[in-house]
């Protein structure tokens, strides 16, 4: 509170005083650096010749820089609370997602070791045989066969997404 109204009396009081000026000039010096001054005895006399006069001093990139005061213990404190305090949620926020995921492959391991069963009950059913027609072997895919392939593709998936959020959730505690 202290600070904002710190600021805007400066703001005002800097606007004042560049409003009371009768004259401003403006000179550029041999380095390229622009130069301000309301008292036409503190310009060089090698830039005289250079120098305009203006009621209103022109915008410049030095110009429209504010200088902040530097910011208080309190303030650098506050900072880093609320920066430490977003770190934990995101940290907090990806280890939620790894739960959600080990939940997910679990489900898929399971659900494979039942196929892998239910494959060993029925592998008779699934051994090649020899086409009387042709006299080649015939393969015979599992009903299974499409299930299991999804299934494995997403446990990739999700592993590589898991050790991803690890290593994400590795360097948060780093800078923690």
């Amino acid at each position: 509170m202290f600070l904002s109204l710190l600021i805007v009396l400066s703001v005002l009081l800097s606007t004042t005083s560049l409003t009371l000026a009768e004259a401003m000039y403006r000179w550029t010096d041999d380095k390229g650096t622009v130069h301000f001054t309301d008292d036409p005895s503190k310009i060089p006399p090698q830039y005289l010749e250079r120098t305009r006069k203006t009621d209103t001093p022109e915008s410049s990139p030095v110009q429209q820089q504010t200088h902040r005061p530097p910011e208080s213990k309190d303030d650098r404190v506050q900072k880093y609370l609320e920066e430490f305090d977003r770190k934990v949620e995101e940290k907090k926020k990806y280890e939620r997602r790894i739960s959600e995921l080990d939940k997910e492959l679990r489900l898929i391991k399971e659900r494979l070791a039942e196929i892998e069963e239910l494959e060993k009950v029925d592998y008779n059913y699934y051994v090649p045989f020899i086409d009387p027609r042709t006299g080649k072997f015939v393969p015979v895919a599992s009903p299974y066969y499409d299930e299991k392939v999804r299934l494995t593709k997403r446990k990739e998936i999700i592993i590589t997404e898991i050790n991803s959020l690890k290593e994400t959730i590795a360097e948060i505690k780093r800078t923690l």
